[in-house]
């Protein structure tokens, strides 16, 4: 599974992750992106909103703890200042574009759109106006899995993090400021890490789940396949 995510055959490539607040990328996704760094991806994580109306109540709290994390899982991190709640499809739709002329992704990762689930009307505005643009731009797209209310999400991509389940732990309590939701504590974050590897029948390890919406492969892939000598697994 594991090996689909290395690029060493094709040169760096750049995942994208966009999310609406900073601690929305590690709560399901630290352990890809730290394996992604590992494996010479380049990691850019952008945030659309500073943390102005979070619990913190100041704005350079969120950096301070995004920039830590990222040192952990190897992540460069840019921060937009839409309105927490009040940001529109359309000023999304525009960061998105910007950040995409920029950095030229290979892959973007974002929330899994859940409308009428659990119910965050930013998180749901963010995968409604990335959607829009990958599907444009025909850049292939995972949505992650939620920090609540799984139902509605269907993963169909699990990535082994067992051997960089430190690293996500250690990303996730980076922020302090969120340290106080459910969903942030450590039995929160092993229990779903192991329903996941439970889900495809491992007994033992921890696992992060994605939603492919968009993917496809270019003519170097199969290069790459014919010049090996060793298996390369590519099943999700």
């Amino acid at each position: 599974m594991n090996n689909h995510l290395d690029c060493n055959n094709f040169g760096q490539r750049t995942v994208l992750t966009i999310y609406a607040h900073a601690d929305d990328e590690v709560l399901p996704a630290a352990g890809t992106l730290s394996l992604m760094s590992k494996a010479g991806w380049n990691v850019r994580c952008l945030i659309l909103t500073d943390g102005s109306l979070s619990s913190s109540s100041v704005k350079g709290t969120r950096h301070q703890e995004a920039d830590a994390a990222g040192k952990i899982i190897g992540a460069n991190y840019e921060f937009y200042a839409l309105e927490e709640c009040n940001f529109s499809t359309q000023a999304v739709i525009k960061v998105t574009e910007a950040a995409i002329g920029n950095w030229y992704p290979d892959l973007i990762i974002t929330h899994a759109p859940q409308p009428e689930k659990y119910g965050h009307r930013d998180h749901e505005v963010c995968a409604i106006a990335v959607s829009n643009v990958a599907t444009r731009k025909n850049i292939p797209l995972w949505y992650s899995a939620p920090p609540v209310f799984l139902r509605g999400f269907e993963p169909n991509f699990f990535v082994d993090i067992t051997s960089v389940i430190e690293e996500k732990i250690a990303a996730i309590g980076c922020y302090e400021s969120e340290a106080k939701k459910a969903f942030m504590q450590l039995d929160a974050i092993l229990v779903l890490s192991r329903f996941w590897a439970r889900e495809l029948g491992q007994k033992d390890g921890y696992f992060e789940a994605f939603e492919i919406s968009r993917q496809w492969v270019d003519a170097n892939f199969f290069s790459a396949i014919a010049n090996s000598n060793k298996q390369i697994d590519i099943s999700h």
